[in-house]
């Protein structure tokens, strides 16, 4: 993982804390949160699950029953944090208190914004630098669950005569390819907040149109 954030005093090392109330909730979760904490503080490559361990207020032995290495914990924070992206998405793909039209563009503004809230956090970066180059499962399975709402939003939408009579599953690939430039973050670093929102709207605005019966 890429060295970051700062060089603050190393966390205790002896990673023998016994689980205590100032620690609730699950061991997995957690440990998770725990090494979220460590990475703000020490780095992705400076932390160790003794850091971790010592964190989550377990003992070191504690870390291995549910992750067996540090890579392991990042592509656990990376699956869960997809998770919750996929959770909004389907949201937006199921409110059928508006047309598929409308959801279509919220669907597509909002995968983008679910990619751009990893750039304005560098140690959410740092994590999801190391899921793209090391753990390309992960974001892989995260795109295919999203394409799989977006593949029920658009067959909606042709039912209703309102999407071009294409197979969704298609349209669904080519929606996401059209849109990648907003899926990766490092091609949205460089711009602020205002910028990236025009031209998000602007590319939506273009794939809905393309979409249209």
């Amino acid at each position: 993982m890429v060295a970051g954030m700062t060089n603050p005093p190393p966390v205790s090392q002896s990673g023998s804390q016994p689980a205590t109330a100032a620690h609730p909730g699950p061991v997995p979760d957690r440990l998770l949160d725990a090494a979220l904490a460590c990475f703000r503080r020490l780095g992705g490559k400076r932390t160790r699950i003794e850091d971790i361990a010592a964190e989550a207020g377990v003992a070191r032995t504690a870390v291995y029953r549910y992750y067996p290495n540090k890579r392991a914990i990042v592509a656990a924070l990376a699956t869960r944090w997809f998770a919750e992206d996929e959770a909004t998405l389907a949201a937006i793909a199921r409110d059928h208190g508006r047309g598929p039209a409308d959801r279509l563009r919220a669907f597509l503004l909002a995968d983008a914004a679910c990619a751009r809230r990893y750039v304005t956090d560098p140690c959410l970066a740092e994590v999801l630098d190391e899921v793209v180059h090391n753990l390309t499962a992960v974001p892989q399975q995260h795109r295919a669950h999203v394409r799989r709402h977006l593949t029920g939003l658009l067959a909606e939408g042709q039912a209703a005569g309102g999407f071009r009579a294409e197979p969704a599953e298609r349209l669904a690939q080519a929606l996401d390819d059209l849109m990648g430039r907003f899926h990766d973050p490092r091609l949205t670093a460089d711009l602020d907040e205002a910028v990236w929102r025009e031209r998000a709207e602007i590319a939506v605005e273009i794939a809905c149109q393309g979409m249209r019966a």
